[in-house]
């Protein structure tokens, strides 16, 4: 069996040496490539049972008959999902739940250091600035006075609405099927269709869904209006789930607080984007899932499905082709 792994996006979304190594010494009876450039993706493409990848062209999903099964390191998959790859008969695995913890600790500190305006403190520390005037001036209510919205209870925004909760807050929580059981700290479940209900109550809005054409640009201008003009948003999920401009708009015309941002349309995020210089919005560079060794257990999930996959056993955080994730 051919085993290609193909994660190769500089410059820190590339899989070590060390780990494609690992799992050939996992796969000694398997032919397992590591393709890096567009030509050794092409080539291998063709020939791979076995696919380890985030991304994917029309061009390599065509070429790609022989593929039984796709393993993405990631959670989201969205830049897998061709047309050849969604109608076809490809099984899609995903990440989810490798990095549930450091994701949501990213996105809890987010949200505190937005409300807490602490980016502002750390320009005045770098200007010498005593910004006491400027802080105080931010009418925050305490955690246990605020609601969080936390759109998406997958394994990400289950773990973000406990520790919410954890800390006081009042949670609630937004998926596709609201009638499943609550996760532990959320005290009400709505779906989709009530956003526009909940929105106005929100103190803090979290954004831990996927990225699907359901979910495209998520949050415009409708939604912003709706938001309290003290209220934050977090988002740690995908840039396409918000209207870039509706955003920047919203953000100074102070119709909302601040942002905490952690995934763009573009990336790396243009130097030209209004978001760097707004005075309410703290950036960090779809670093959210970085803590400890984020290969190591990303390879250990394929590995324990690369078993399953031999032996002829259900695999692991099959992804729904149809809904995309």
């Amino acid at each position: 069996m051919r085993v290609v792994v193909s994660v190769h996006d500089p410059p820190v979304w590339t899989i070590p040496l060390h780990e494609v190594r690992r799992i050939a010494d996992a796969a000694p009876g398997d032919d397992v490539v590591d393709a890096r450039s567009p030509e050794e993706r092409a080539r291998a493409f063709a020939e791979a049972d076995v696919l380890v990848a985030t991304r994917i062209s029309d061009a390599e999903a065509a070429a790609a008959r022989r593929v039984k099964w796709i393993h993405s390191t990631a959670v989201g998959v969205g830049t897998l999902m061709r047309p050849a790859i969604v109608a076809g008969d490809v099984v899609v695995t995903n990440s989810r739940g490798v990095h549930s913890e450091a994701v949501a600790e990213h996105a809890i500190a987010l949200l505190l250091a937005v409300r807490r305006r602490l980016h502002v403190a750390a320009a005045g520390q770098a200007a010498r600035q005593w910004v006491q005037d400027t802080l105080a001036a931010a009418r925050t209510p305490v955690l246990s006075a605020s609601r969080v919205l936390v759109i998406g209870l997958g394994s990400i925004g289950a773990r973000i609405a406990a520790m919410a909760a954890g800390l006081g807050m009042q949670v609630t929580g937004m998926r596709r099927q609201p009638e499943l059981p609550a996760p532990a700290g959320v005290t009400a479940v709505v779906g989709p269709g009530q956003l526009a209900e909940v929105l106005p109550e929100a103190d803090a809005v979290v954004l831990a869904l996927p990225r699907t054409e359901i979910t495209r640009a998520l949050f415009g201008e409708q939604e912003f209006r709706l938001m309290k003009p003290s209220a934050v948003l977090v988002n740690i999920a995908r840039g396409r789930l918000i209207d870039d401009q509706a955003l920047i708009q919203a953000l100074e015309r102070g119709q909302i607080a601040g942002a905490g941002l952690d995934a763009f349309q573009q990336e790396p995020l243009s130097a030209a984007s209004p978001l760097w210089g707004l005075p309410n919005v703290i950036i960090t560079p779809h670093s959210a899932a970085f803590a400890g060794d984020y290969w190591r257990p990303a390879v250990d999930l394929f590995l324990d499905n690369l078993t399953r996959f031999k032996r002829g056993e259900p695999l692991l955080n099959v992804v729904d082709k149809d809904r995309g994730y």
